[in-house]
């Protein structure tokens, strides 16, 4: 990591605890070649599935974001997560940031990485994609919403998140009548996701005005898991 300064390596092995996106090490006395500690901004992340190790499984895909999904037998993944010690605290936005901050890092510094798979949202995104929206987000931009959540329409028209429950505890639902332009209701979802991201849970109403000066209303829907947004 020798271009990357705030970045080191450590050899110490480590054995992670329970998270949404946290592996369990199988063994702590197992071989410790197929993996390394990694140290960023302070924080300790394990890379697993190195040579000569197996890869790790390959996470369920079910969104795709500027790229395609090979067959698993065309290829290995390798696996970054949450060291033991701040495992507990998986989806704290701090620790999130310095993930894929390092996970951006390694898209550009190892050969052959074809996709980057992101399991809350069960996406798979394409590297120089994923670098480029991570880095602006870390830089003051938009949270890169196209590639940390899925999206979907459901049989009614309404857009549906998935993933976002990972950051702020609930996904997100935007009624039908929002959504009759796909890629209008693509960007009114983004741009909301921005809004909830890092900030205290939504537990009332809150109006959110559009680029087009329309009102909308964020209704928290807590029995559904949910917050809604509908028309004022």
């Amino acid at each position: 990591m020798a271009h990357h300064p705030r970045i080191s390596i450590s050899h110490d092995p480590a054995i992670a605890a329970h998270a949404p996106h946290v592996v369990v090490r199988k063994d702590p006395l197992e071989d410790d070649s197929d993996w390394l500690e990694l140290l960023a901004d302070g924080l300790t992340f394990d890379l697993l599935g190195l040579c000569p190790g197996p890869g790790i499984a390959i996470p369920e895909i079910e969104y795709l974001f500027n790229c395609e999904v090979e067959s698993e037998a065309s290829g290995e993944a390798l696996g970054l997560f949450p060291g033991p010690h701040i495992a507990h605290g998986a989806n704290a936005l701090p620790i999130v940031r310095a993930l894929l901050g390092l996970g951006a890092a390694l898209t550009r510094s190892l050969d052959g990485i074809r996709t980057v798979c992101w399991p809350p949202a069960r996406s798979a995104i394409a590297p120089k994609f994923f670098a480029r929206t991570v880095d602006a987000w870390l830089a003051g931009g938009p949270f890169p919403a196209l590639g940390m959540l899925g999206m979907r329409f459901d049989e009614r028209g309404a857009l549906t998140t998935e993933g976002l429950d990972f950051f702020i505890g609930s996904e997100m639902a935007i009624e039908p009548g929002l959504c009759t332009d796909r890629t209008t209701a693509t960007r009114l979802a983004v741009r909301v996701v921005h809004e909830l991201v890092g900030r205290e849970c939504l537990s009332a109403s809150r109006e959110f005005v559009t680029e087009a000066g329309d009102t909308l209303l964020l209704v928290p829907d807590p029995n559904a898991g949910l917050i809604r947004i509908t028309r004022a």
